[in-house]
């Protein structure tokens, strides 16, 4: 049974216990008037009373300018400047009809009711005086010393300081305005309890949906069930929501989910809030950010997910901090954290950033990505870049560089330009990709690497470079590896680490997974420490800078230098 039909039911009852206990003869009208006379129509004879007419019955009195007094029913019709005195109630209209033996005062057109602070307007107004009930149909308003309520029905309860209103509920406060079709409110606490569907507009244009809940207008809070606020850029929705009216502050607890009007991001966590004032959105516990691309999603977790607007587009964007780790097919990687710059498509990954594309591992002090149309187009890596491959014999191709612009082509690698410092190292292969040939060895200031079917085809090499083709005899282990290698690939995310829900078999093998990699995490070694089959040169650090801000554009390797030199990959490994 829904709470609206239990409420009606619950007004009937007493209703009908009011009218019961009214049934009993009540005292007879008492009256006086200038003028009276006495007149019959269809056989119902009646006093007419004009001038100064006041009726009196129990503790209530009233006056009106004329009246028709039915003595035998114990009854009146009341016009023109109607006026009904009750105890502390007073109440004004144009028209009334008074049922002595049931105490019920039917008052019509520009009815105002008055009884401590609050006020009621309407034109349709029945009021049983013994139970202090007032009951309006047809519209009405009731004002206090803080907020205006109205709506198609209302009942104030003035013994028990409450009113109860339903139909086109608004109720408007200095800073918000509620809307709903179900509103509870006590007179005293100026609490607001609405039982559906639920809608506050904020002065600054926030709004605020929910299925129910409480609203404190004094203090300026409130707590709603299964609801959504609606900001400048977002939907934020839970299942409970707390609202801080006065800080501008919404708590948003179980369930959260932040969806992004303009852009195809959806974030969801355990809990959040939102900061109207700064414009912030955080929402932590299970975080994750989904971007919906063209043929794809990008996944991307963090402990904590934070989301910034701001009047400039520039300066709009998502923070992701600590455990940072994202997925999309193609694509893995992790971070400390993450700024996503929703105006340009942009992400930018600091703090020990390593990010794997099919067979390519790639880390940077800095990693940025570059999405458009959909499509993942270009990664930044600034300062300390180097990509690492396995090949099908286990060796280790690495090119390195001050920084690196890699160019990708339906999410595969198509080339990277390496600016700076530039260093590589190829191993030749044949014979199927199982027979080393040898090792190619080139430093040069900048190069540019293309690739084909995930695999290095070719390279050009600028400015003085120093190219070296090694045979297997004279490779020696020291001299396979770059420094600051660091093979990280048991550190790759998969899917079902970020988003477990995904996985239709996550509630029955979540316990015995957790054991598994429990047990695998015992027999693998630190990332740090974790070398291929030949000793490896001890990795650098790779710590991000202290000035994290990027540069939001990169120069390109320049063609056709003095000393340029274009390698192709050939079969008998050398260039």
């Amino acid at each position: 049974m829904s709470k609206v039909l239990q409420y009606y039911i619950f007004l009937c009852f007493l209703t009908g216990l009011s009218h019961l206990g009214h049934a009993q003869k009540k005292e007879k009208i008492k009256y006086k008037a200038e003028l009276m006379s006495f007149e019959k129509n269809d056989g119902n004879s009646y006093r007419l009373l004009t001038d100064n007419v006041v009726f009196k019955q129990e503790k209530t009195t009233v006056y009106c300018d004329t009246s028709y007094f039915y003595s035998q029913h114990n009854t009146m019709e009341a016009f023109g400047h109607v006026r009904i005195i009750d105890d502390s109630t007073t109440i004004t209209s144009k028209k009334l009809i008074y049922e002595g033996d049931n105490r019920m005062a039917k008052l019509r057109e520009k009815v105002v009711y008055l009884r401590d602070e609050q006020k009621l307007y309407t034109d349709f107004l029945d009021y049983d005086l013994d139970g202090e009930i007032a009951h309006y149909y047809n519209k009405g308003k009731l004002i206090d010393t803080t907020n205006v309520l109205t709506s198609q029905i209302g009942y104030y309860f003035a013994k028990d300081k409450y009113a109860q209103f339903y139909k086109n509920v608004v109720l408007t406060t200095e800073d918000f305005v509620l809307k709903t079709d179900t509103l509870r409110y006590n007179t005293v606490t100026k609490i607001a309890y609405t039982f559906g569907p639920t809608q506050i507009t904020t002065e600054d244009g926030t709004v605020l949906h929910a299925i129910g809940g409480e609203y404190r207008t004094v203090e300026e809070e409130s707590d709603f069930i299964e609801g959504d606020i609606e900001t400048e850029d977002y939907y934020l929705e839970a299942k409970q929501l707390f609202f801080d009216e006065s800080g501008g502050y919404y708590k948003a607890i179980t369930d959260v989910k932040m969806t992004a009007k303009d852009e195809d991001v959806i974030i969801t966590g355990d809990e959040g809030y939102y900061d109207r004032g700064l414009g912030i959105s955080k929402v932590y516990g299970n975080a994750l950010m989904k971007r919906v691309l063209e043929a794809d999603t990008f996944y991307l977790a963090a402990d904590t997910l934070v989301a910034i607007e701001s009047d400039l587009d520039e300066d709009k964007r998502i923070l992701a901090y600590y455990n940072v780790k994202a997925y999309k097919t193609g694509l893995q990687g992790k971070a400390d954290s993450m700024a996503y710059f929703t105006n340009d498509s942009i992400l930018f990954f600091y703090s020990d950033p390593i990010m794997w594309n099919n067979q390519n591992q790639i880390t940077s002090d800095t990693i940025s990505i570059e999405v458009s149309e959909d499509e993942m187009k270009r990664m930044n890596l600034l300062s300390n870049a180097f990509l690492i491959s396995e090949d099908s014999i286990e060796n280790y191709n690495q090119i390195k560089g001050r920084n690196m612009i890699t160019y990708f082509e339906g999410n595969e690698i198509d080339r990277i330009d390496v600016n700076g410092n530039g260093e590589i190292l190829y191993f030749a292969l044949e014979e199927g990709d199982s027979v080393l040939m040898g090792m190619n060895k080139i430093f040069c200031a900048s190069m540019q690497i293309r690739f084909q079917d995930q695999k290095l085809s070719s390279f050009s090499v600028y400015t003085n470079p120093e190219a070296k083709f090694i045979p297997p005899h004279e490779l020696t282990k020291d001299i396979q590896i770059l420094e600051g290698f660091a093979w990280r690939e048991n550190e790759r995310p998969e899917l079902f680490d970020l988003a477990p829900y995904l996985n239709l078999d996550f509630m029955e093998t979540d316990s015995i997974r957790r054991k598994e990699v429990s047990l695998e995490n015992d027999s693998i070694p630190n990332s740090k420490d974790n070398k291929p089959t030949f000793k490896s040169v001890k990795p650098t650090s790779q710590k991000a800078p202290k000035n994290n801000e990027p540069k939001r554009t990169l120069e390109s390797p320049k063609k056709g230098l003095p000393n340029s030199k274009e390698v192709k990959i050939k079969k008998d490994g050398g260039p």
